[in-house]
């Protein structure tokens, strides 16, 4: 389990960095906008985010798969040909976004957007023309520059987002921004990804395999397809159903807390890349340890979270968002409900028995009910169905995945879960934040109230841990050898 720490972890320093940074920018951006303007720029991110999550069909993905099953010297084909599907696959999606942008504007109930879009969807090709490059890096084991690219655009991305709000240029410079920023992202990661290799694309094509590649990549670009057609209908059937000041409410309310792309994602990566051979040997045995053990971490970070963040949401939207999104909070207390979640690493299990269809199936039908329920909960219970919808379609997901993971490891709910490091956590998190709740109201201000809430609970938590068998020695070691890589503590 070294091995799978350490790589996750330089994943995990990345999407930290990322998202942390990513979690602040909302906050900023309704302070220099109007809600109606920062409305519209939630509107244009899910229409990107739309884009980006369909349109890369499943390629950066399959790079994992095809860098260790084609000989090396097809690995400059299999760059090449990634790369040219991509950007054909970018320029379609956005011809057709900006041809339809009034169709798009007036769905949204949006009109005075058009024009923002059209500028927008130059953004969407070089997003989707880049988006293999890490894939790469990873596959090659070159973690560090993945983390240091992954980390430096992040920085860049905020300075080209506040600059032109800044010095004045409004809305429409933030958005020429974003442009700005993916013709950056594109030809910086062209440049690591191309350098030292030759450019000879006629001699690469000749041994080309697009059509294996895409049928490889299809089921999986599918499976996201049907997500994001879910997911973007949960949020663009309240888009449509009020307007643009009102979605801006709503957005804020759904605020994901990042723990699923800064540490689950990131286990389930170097997962995807260990397991195999354990399958392969039909050692399940080990499958089901390694899976148990990665859950009993994330739920060391994951738990912890979701009960401060429910037990202090009011505090942390209003003085994050000011008392003007104070509507937010009922919207945030429901999808709070989906931090647990993100301590499970079942999704990757199929794909790594073979058997990625069975992802594709929960995924499609999951994603009916989720539509069915949208559309349901918004006519009977109004402002609050749609993000009820996607916990209670979250939460049957995982139900399916345990079903289906169950099988596969041939295990029981009991060997895969760690319920008793579960169960000692979650106490020692509601006692932490009793303890918490005790020192609020300490001062008149709502950040150090928040802050010394915060670390009550955190010197609460950490201490009955250490006291309460949540920690093993192997935790312990972990944390020192990544204090060790930033701190200068051992070294000569």
């Amino acid at each position: 389990m070294i091995f799978l720490s350490d790589r996750a972890g330089f994943l995990i320093v990345a999407n930290l960095i990322k998202y942390a940074v990513g979690f602040v920018m909302p906050m900023v951006l309704v302070r220099m906008l109007s809600q109606t303007d920062y409305g519209t720029y939630q509107q244009l991110v899910l229409i990107g985010n739309a884009a980006l999550g369909v349109m890369v069909l499943g390629l950066p993905t399959s790079v994992y798969y095809f860098y260790h099953h084609v000989s090396a010297e097809r690995i400059p084909t299999l760059l090449t040909q990634t790369s040219l599907m991509l950007g054909i696959s970018g320029i379609i999606a956005a011809a057709t976004i900006f041809f339809s942008a009034a169709q798009i504007a007036d769905a949204l109930n949006n009109p005075p957007m058009v024009e923002l879009l059209r500028i927008y969807t130059v953004s969407i090709v070089f997003m989707i023309a880049s988006e293999h490059s890490i894939h790469f890096m990873i596959a090659q084991n070159r973690y560090r520059l993945a983390v240091g690219l992954e980390v430096a655009e992040t920085f860049l991305r905020v300075l080209v987002l506040l600059a032109p709000l800044a010095l004045g240029m409004g809305f429409t410079g933030l958005i020429v921004g974003i442009v700005f920023y993916a013709v950056i992202r594109f030809v910086v990661r062209g440049a690591y990804l191309y350098h030292g290799n030759s450019m000879k694309f006629a001699a690469r094509w000749k041994s080309a395999f697009p059509l294996e590649q895409l049928g490889y990549s299809l089921p999986l670009a599918l499976m996201s397809l049907t997500g994001l057609i879910a997911g973007t209908f949960n949020r663009g059937i309240v888009a449509a159903a009020f307007s643009p000041a009102e979605f801006a409410i709503y957005a804020v309310g759904i605020l994901e807390i990042p723990l699923d792309v800064i540490f689950q994602a990131s286990v389930a990566n170097v997962l995807r890349a260990s397991l195999p051979p354990l399958v392969r040997d039909g050692n399940l045995t080990e499958v089901v340890r390694v899976m148990r053990e990665a859950m009993r971490k994330l739920a060391i970070i994951v738990l912890p979270s979701f009960v401060f963040l429910l037990g202090h949401s009011e505090q942390f939207i209003t003085l994050l968002f000011t008392t003007r999104y104070a509507e937010s909070v009922h919207v945030f207390q429901i999808y709070v409900w989906l931090v647990p979640l993100h301590m499970l690493v079942l999704s990757p299990i199929p794909q790594i028995f073979g058997k990625p269809r069975i992802n594709l199936y929960i995924v499609f039908s999951m994603a009916i009910v989720l539509v069915a329920l949208s559309y349901f909960l918004l006519k009977w219970i109004g402002f609050y169905g749609p993000a009820l919808a996607m916990v209670i379609s979250a939460y049957l997901t995982v139900g399916l995945y345990f079903v289906v993971v169950l099988k596969l490891t041939r295990s029981t709910l009991l060997s895969l879960l760690p319920v008793p490091a579960m169960l000692r956590i979650v106490a020692a998190s509601l006692a932490g934040l009793l303890a918490a709740q005790l020192a609020h109201g300490f001062s008149s201000s709502g950040l150090l109230n928040l802050m010394l809430s915060g670390a009550v609970f955190s010197v609460v938590f950490l201490a009955l841990a250490a006291v309460g068998g949540i920690f093993t020695t192997g935790d312990y070691q972990l944390m020192r050898r990544w204090v060790s890589k930033v701190l200068p503590i051992g070294k000569a």
